[in-house]
């Protein structure tokens, strides 16, 4: 929570200029990007070449920091097939530099730009659900024999430390919906938590939202990459399922198709358990009741005027509604559809 609630950095760009010229010797022009805790630019180089600069909250632990980096480095040395930000050294050949405000040293560093266009506010289909589960299990997989000390991260987002959303709910203004924010987490906490223990663990991504998703101008659509890695941490496998899942909601007579699909999706590259599908439904009803409290206690300590606040809002408002529709059934009902569709794909 300390980390969300910090404001990000707030460095000049001409300060950061100044820094990519003398560090990294890359000049160009400078945009900014919205960033949940960083100070984040788009660099569009002289050669052009583009690339993220992400100035890091002070409040994230360095040794978090230095996972997500070393993350990045091992999923390039391992060539995972998934388009990836990659770390570029300074010209000293060091992964991170630094920049200095009021006696504070913030970290820096400096990525490749992974083109295409972010999935979000495009209507989600079973065909590209399957897409993204297949791109998320190749992910994942990179990651399987990656370790760090910082993988054990202390994070809001952490579903592992579900539970401590619940003194989140209060901020959540309907009472229908902390009412049956809390029965998510009930269940999440009776039914799915004891499993934990006995699930297969890694690193995983832990956020593939829409935004972090950068899907190609094609028709139909492919994936073209996956970024932002900034919430991974050793977590079990099928959250990262969940996650993603959750994040597919459709509109229409079939809303849960398309989070179903990437399950499935998932399972062609890495096969699910069947423990792990029993509890997709109660992980994916957590996430978005995390989502929910998350966004509406962010909205009491952040200023009005946050652009990461009101990106967030925005993306968002469907996450009640897609709630809604999960708790139309049952936990058995969807379990069912999910290993009759991963039957029907590996047919």
């Amino acid at each position: 929570m300390r980390v969300i609630a910090a404001p990000p950095p707030a460095f000049d760009p001409a300060e950061v200029e100044r820094l990519l010229e003398d560090r990294y010797r890359l000049t160009g022009e400078l945009r900014p990007l919205v960033s949940e805790r960083d100070q984040n630019f788009r660099l569009t180089a002289a050669n052009n070449q583009s690339y993220v600069v992400k100035i890091a909250n002070p409040a994230e632990d360095r040794v978090v920091t230095d996972f997500q980096v070393q993350a990045l480095r091992h999923l390039e040395e391992n060539r995972c097939p998934v388009a990836v930000p990659r770390i570029v050294p300074a010209h000293d050949g060091s992964a991170v530099t630094y920049i200095g405000d009021k006696g504070v040293r913030h970290i820096v560093r400096v990525m490749t730009y992974v083109p295409g266009t972010p999935l979000e506010g495009d209507a989600p289909d079973t065909r590209l659900g399957r897409e993204l589960g297949k791109t998320l299990a190749t992910v994942d997989h990179a990651l399987r024999d990656f370790a760090h000390p910082g993988d054990h991260q202390d994070l809001l987002w952490d579903m592992q430390r579900a539970t401590d959303v619940r003194r989140l709910v209060r901020y959540v203004p309907e009472p229908e919906l902390r009412s049956v924010a809390h029965r998510c987490l009930d269940d999440f906490e009776n039914l799915a938590m004891p499993a934990f223990a006995s699930l297969r663990r890694q690193v995983i991504h832990n956020d593939l939202n829409p935004g972090n998703v950068l899907v190609s101008d094609e028709t139909p659509a492919t994936v073209a990459g996956v970024i932002d890695f900034g919430d991974m941490l050793r977590a079990p496998l099928v959250v990262d399922v969940a996650i993603a899942a959750s994040y597919l909601r459709a509109g229409g007579d079939d809303a849960l198709g398309p989070a179903i699909s990437l399950a499935a999706g998932f399972d062609l590259v890495t096969a699910l358990h069947d423990l792990e599908i029993a509890l997709l439904y109660d992980l994916v009803r957590t996430r978005l009741v995390t989502t929910i409290a998350i966004m509406y206690w962010r909205k009491s300590v952040r200023p009005d005027d946050d652009a990461y606040l009101r990106q967030a809002y925005s993306n968002e408002r469907d996450s009640e509604r897609f709630l809604q529709r999960l708790n139309a059934v049952s936990r058995e009902h969807f379990a069912a559809r999910v290993r009759a569709t991963c039957a029907a794909n590996r047919a």
